[in-house]
């Protein structure tokens, strides 16, 4: 497994120089409804990312996040990465696909997991963009038992 994520983010960095149309590095900060295992709260989270839109409107990209929530038995803290996969719909409307990796430390247990999501981003200005992204991971974890997290937020981005 971890081959496959070596190979796969090798292959996004490599990939980024080929027949772009259009090349976006953005930082970006957000709050998402977060469900962990069943307890809902709000998470704040962090990150930068590179996203290439293609001639034929096929865009790529990575991000990396970071992020935190306050739950009621304690604190939730996270790192991880999502590839992103989709198509330029509208002039300015993106939807796309995402596969991630996650570590997080929740109430200083380690877990690690893999997910999925679906995302939408809309330009408000040149800079601005506001993105709506659902996730899915199934995380693993060493000292308390393996546990679901969700997200439904809201992220600002500026590109520069």
């Amino acid at each position: 497994m971890k081959k496959m994520v070596c190979l796969i983010s090798v292959a996004a960095v490599l990939g980024m120089n080929a027949y772009a149309r259009d090349y976006v590095e953005d930082v970006h900060g957000g709050i998402s409804h977060a469900s962990i295992d069943g307890e809902h709260k709000a998470a704040y989270d962090i990150g930068y990312g590179i996203t290439k839109t293609l001639d034929n409107k096929v865009l790529f990209g990575v991000a990396f996040n970071g992020e935190y929530a306050n739950l009621s038995d304690g604190s939730m803290y996270g790192a991880g990465t999502d590839f992103k996969l989709g198509y330029n719909v509208w002039e300015k409307l993106n939807a796309y696909g995402i596969v991630g990796a996650k570590l997080q430390s929740v109430d200083g247990n380690a877990g690690y997991g893999l997910g999925y999501g679906l995302g939408v981003d809309y330009p408000i200005t040149r800079a601005i963009s506001a993105a709506v992204e659902y996730k899915s991971y199934n995380m693993n974890a060493s000292n308390i038992p393996d546990y679901d997290y969700k997200t439904l937020g809201l992220n600002l981005k500026y590109a520069f």
